[in-house]
């Protein structure tokens, strides 16, 4: 039942990937450069919203989940920057690279250090060999040619903030012991909606964002599912923490992505896989069996 459902949380972060490519490339709005304020928002409000019914109008967070959950959106806040602003200067598959590589270390290291909590040597090895995946299933458009001051800041701002927003995750539900689940998720994704709309505003594009959401069906529909499937996968991935280790949850999840999201680009955009590709999609899938031996 476990690897069902570890199945489960990595096909929906894929398909919260797939949904966001598809909406993007979709948006008809007005002005197509507030398409990702407009995401950003529904993306916490639907989520904190859904949440909050699901829980039966249920909201009694304790200081300690409400912390975490404040500290949570800022993080949140901190990688939308760190993405959105490592996108413009340089190389894509170089800040996907340090996303990942931070969504797997550290909150392996937090975790040893917070909870003395320990991997076997082949888990190890299979963490080693996931990051070695990683590089060669992006292995196609990794360049850092023509590269733009504040790159390397900026995807070393990624690298931190994607393992911090999955390490207070962590944090909360092993201090928590599993308890308040929905109240973390209300707090950190009310916050961050809130976050990204006052971000907006203060850029002096709070009326384009609202004006944004008139938009085609199209858009729409792919916007509601992408946040439908965030909403499970954040739910999902909360219960799974008290589960398992985090190390090994979050080296299956985010290589499991990738190696998703690159038979998406194949079945559904008719990309073909580099012989580098292949050989990481096949180093990932062996790096699931490591981990979960």
């Amino acid at each position: 039942m476990l690897y069902l459902e570890l199945a489960a949380l990595v096909t929906l972060y894929s398909l919260q990937a797939l949904f966001i490519k598809l909406y993007s490339a979709a948006y008809d709005g007005r002005n197509r450069d507030v398409a990702t304020g407009v995401f950003s928002v529904s993306y916490g409000l639907f989520i904190a919203i859904v949440t909050f019914l699901s829980a039966g109008l249920r909201f009694s967070p304790s200081l300690l989940t409400l912390l975490y959950g404040v500290l949570n959106a800022g993080v949140l806040l901190l990688y939308n920057h760190s993405i959105i602003n490592s996108g413009k200067r340089g190389s894509y598959a170089f800040l996907m690279i340090c996303s990942v590589f931070g969504g797997i270390l550290v909150p392996l290291a937090a975790a040893r250090i917070l909870f003395s909590e320990t991997l076997t040597a082949l888990q190890l090895a299979g963490v080693g060999l996931m990051l070695a995946a990683m590089l060669l299933m992006n292995s196609r458009n990794l360049s850092l040619k023509g590269s733009q001051k504040g790159y390397y800041l900026w995807c070393a701002l990624l690298f931190l903030s994607n393992g911090l927003y999955g390490a207070v995750m962590n944090v909360q539900s092993t201090v928590m012991d599993g308890r308040e689940r929905s109240e973390m998720l209300i707090i950190l994704f009310g916050l961050s909606a809130l976050f990204a709309f006052g971000t907006e505003a203060v850029n002096g594009r709070g009326r384009d964002v609202l004006r944004g959401y008139k938009m085609g069906m199209r858009p729409a529909l792919f916007l509601i599912c992408a946040c439908a499937s965030a909403f499970l996968a954040a739910n999902l991935l909360l219960y799974l923490l008290t589960l398992m280790p985090s190390g090994i949850l979050y080296t299956v999840d985010n290589g499991g992505v990738l190696l998703l999201s690159l038979l998406y680009s194949v079945t559904l955009f008719k990309e073909k896989l580099t012989p580098l590709q292949l050989l990481g999609m096949a180093m990932a899938l062996g790096s699931i069996v490591l981990v979960n031996a």
